[in-house]
């Protein structure tokens, strides 16, 4: 019997070859192998529930929760291109007319007393932004205590004692961090002052909010009149570490054609497949019958092979397993549980 491959049926968990060594030096695996072969079903839970402790713990708790990535690509068809030249102008026709606390005042306000009519060639916004970091009045800020490690360490131990504790100066730090930045290219620029960047972060956010734009291509077009190449696509990205799951959402204007969300679909798929091997896919009726087999089991988990084949032919008189149907099952049903594992692990990632 494979061990491991059991481990995972029982555990309902994929389990990363180097943790399973881990386990296997810690001795958990061999008490499991040791009550398996003893036909001792207390010891044998009892190795189980150590072994899922031991996995539990050893997994980061950042990985137990999903992982997301989230990333920007564009709908650049003739229409989006369209829309999008058409919603800068009727902003820019705006301007003149707005009035302190409208949402895109603060566009207007940036244009007049900070540009004064002249625009930031694109490749100069990063210089732009950093020469007007200190413009202004400083803005407030939150701080943080900052310990270093092992004072940490000792501060933790004298709570839990109930114990006062005396720390150096060159024990501990304050961070000043600021209430807003703003990101370009990737980019983090900190609001610290109240002045032009502070007047920026309002247009950009007001831009974002009406026309739907992203970050950089509403710093573009406040700063440079630039108009984007398209409408923002969201693409996010979700993967679980311990089951291996991956789903991907995106996030499309309503007026797209279904065939460009199928192609952009396509296009992020290929991105988080890519380099990945093709494996063997599992036909229709096995992947029923193993979910016969996993249910039954779950509801029956002192059930025999011989049991849960009579119980599936009873139920399905017209797709009986033969014997020979059934041999192979039984015998290939570990490879199959992994085969339907892997087709469903694109995209899952980490280091253990």
């Amino acid at each position: 019997m494979d061990t491991k491959a059991e481990v995972e049926r029982r555990l309902r968990m994929r389990i990363p070859p180097a943790l399973w060594r881990e386990a296997e030096r810690e001795g958990l695996v061999g008490m499991l192998e040791s009550a398996l072969e003893a036909g001792d079903e207390k010891d044998e839970r009892e190795a189980l529930a150590d072994l899922r402790s031991f996995f539990m713990l050893r997994v980061n708790p950042k990985n137990m929760k999903p992982k997301k990535k989230s990333d920007i690509i564009y709908s650049t068809t003739a229409l989006a291109r369209a829309f999008v030249a058409m919603q800068a102008r009727a902003v820019s026709e705006l301007l003149p007319s707005l009035e302190v606390g409208d949402l895109l005042y603060p566009l207007r306000a940036l244009r007049e007393q900070h540009l004064q009519g002249k625009f930031v060639p694109v490749e100069k916004i990063p210089d732009w932004l950093e020469q007007h970091l200190y413009d202004g009045n400083p803005l407030p800020t939150t701080r943080r205590l900052w310990l270093h490690p092992d004072t940490e360490s000792r501060v933790l131990d004298a709570i839990r004692a109930g114990q006062s504790v005396t720390l150096e100066p060159n024990e501990v730090g304050i961070i000043e961090q600021p209430l807003v930045s703003l990101f370009y290219k990737g980019k983090p620029y900190y609001i610290l002052h109240d002045g032009a960047l502070l007047d920026l972060f309002n247009a950009v956010y007001g831009l974002m909010d009406i026309c739907g734009w992203r970050e950089d291509d509403a710093i573009e077009f406040a700063l440079a009149n630039r108009v984007p190449d398209g409408l923002p696509i969201m693409v996010r990205v979700e993967w679980n570490l311990i089951w291996s799951l991956s789903f991907v959402s995106l996030r499309v204007p309503l007026y797209i054609q279904p065939e460009e969300v199928g192609k952009l679909y396509s296009q992020v798929r290929r991105e988080y497949v890519k380099g990945r091997k093709r494996c063997k896919g599992v036909k229709p009726f096995t992947a029923r019958v193993v979910r016969f087999v996993e249910v039954y089991r779950l509801e029956h988990p002192r059930a025999k092979w011989k049991e849960i084949i009579a119980e599936w032919n009873r139920q399905h008189p017209n797709e009986a397993l033969s014997k020979k149907q059934a041999r192979n099952l039984i015998t290939h049903y570990n490879r199959i549980l992994r085969t339907i594992a892997e087709q469903v692990e694109i995209g899952a990632q980490g280091d253990y």
